[in-house]
């Protein structure tokens, strides 16, 4: 069994309030089990920026993975494209970005290159491996004209699992959060443009490597089930694994004090059978001064 976790970590640095960091190391190391996998997406950097523009945060996985291993998990390797600064949206100044954490006993890289460009499939494998899918395309870079501002592009990251490769698409789309009805409406259809760009990814792995594809698409779509944003995505091929878990534990975050579902894990079917998913309701559920986030993490089971 191969575990793999998203967690979205709600605006994460260094400057985090006291115990913050060490909070989510116990969920990562000890409720979650230490995962081969996380997903992490929120993860601040506030600068300044380097020579080439980009603010990587480096110190910030540094500080999480120092956390874990003394909880006793994992010795995480961490990896992430370092964005532009102000290029992603959210609050202005903390350049958030999604990366990932992996343990390089169960998984390793297969590739690893100074990022300049897109994602692109070359004779099915990932180049450059990772890299981010269409990063300057308007529904991740923003359109003035269509009301679309800058949001996080999708992390794309290749594996060596035992021999073979696994594809995994870390997701933050664009936010829920809007200031007018107009806005919102914007948000909505930027999210549908970010879908489709995503499925055009998926279609074409799976084209070039068929029913055997490892392939997991996770993170915070900022949707939820039902919606046309993970209608998209979906496709006809891919299994949310959400769809197992009865309704009332489904729910990963609350907006306007309601539980909703916006987190997801996505996976094609050589991966989806015999899967199991789990949310572990450990901020959602909690008094405010014991939430080390404003979502849950989730952890998927995959036979692999």
């Amino acid at each position: 069994m191969l575990a793999v976790a998203s967690y979205n970590l709600c605006n994460l640095g260094l400057d985090a309030r006291p115990g913050r960091i060490e909070r989510i190391a116990e969920h990562l190391a000890e409720r979650l089990g230490g995962p081969a996998l996380v997903a992490l997406q929120e993860i601040k950097a506030p600068g300044p920026a380097g020579g080439d523009g980009r603010v990587p945060a480096d110190a910030v996985y540094a500080a999480l993975a120092e956390a874990i291993t003394a909880r006793g998990g994992p010795a995480y390797a961490w990896l992430e494209v370092p964005p532009e600064a102000d290029s992603t949206g959210g609050v202005p100044g903390f350049n958030i970005r999604s990366g990932l954490l992996y343990d390089p006993r169960r998984l390793s890289l297969t590739g690893h290159a100074e990022i300049t460009a897109p994602v692109a499939l070359e004779r099915g494998r990932l180049c450059p491996n990772p890299g981010l899918l269409a990063p300057r395309d308007p529904a991740f870079a923003g359109d003035a004209e269509a009301g679309w501002r800058p949001a996080r592009p999708v992390l794309a990251a290749e594996f060596d699992l035992a021999g073979e490769p696994l594809v995994v698409l870390n997701v933050h789309l664009k936010s829920m959060q809007a200031e007018s009805r107009r806005a919102s409406e914007a948000a909505r259809k930027q999210r549908h443009a970010q879908a489709r760009r995503i499925r055009g990814f998926v279609d074409r792995l799976l084209a070039e490597r068929g029913a055997e594809a490892r392939l997991l698409v996770l993170g915070d779509f900022n949707d939820t089930p039902g919606t046309k944003t993970l209608a998209i995505v979906r496709g006809e091929e891919l299994v949310n694994l959400h769809d197992a878990l009865p309704k009332r534990q489904r729910y990963t975050a609350r907006h306007g004090g309601r539980p909703v579902v916006l987190d997801h894990v996505l996976a094609s079917p050589a991966l989806a059978a015999g899967a199991e998913l789990h949310v572990d309701h450990l901020n959602t559920d909690a008094p405010l001064v014991r939430r080390a986030s404003d979502h849950d993490p989730l952890l998927a089971r995959l036979a692999t």
